[in-house]
């Protein structure tokens, strides 16, 4: 488990011992109530990350393949009226 991971759980855990009033002795399921949650956080992050990246392919693939290039787009690009003199 990576420092950030544990540093997590510990201010979690240290949270829900403040929220039942700082009890003796309950330290153990504080500390695996914080883990579960940690886990159940990281399990979410991973499945949003899966979709997302599954819903990127599945844009590249749908996307036309003749799309302009910048420079391409740039040569038909009308003049900008701000260059203009006015007469």
């Amino acid at each position: 488990m990576a420092n950030e991971d544990t540093a997590w759980i510990a201010r979690r855990a240290y949270a829900l011992w403040e929220e039942e009033g700082r009890p003796d002795g309950r330290h153990d399921i504080h500390w695996q109530d914080a883990q579960r949650e940690w886990e159940a956080l990281q399990s979410g992050a991973s499945a949003t990350t899966e979709n997302a990246e599954r819903r990127i392919r599945e844009a590249r693939q749908e996307a036309p393949t003749d799309i302009p290039t910048s420079e391409s787009a740039a040569v038909v690009r009308p003049p900008s009226p701000r260059g203009r003199r006015k007469d």
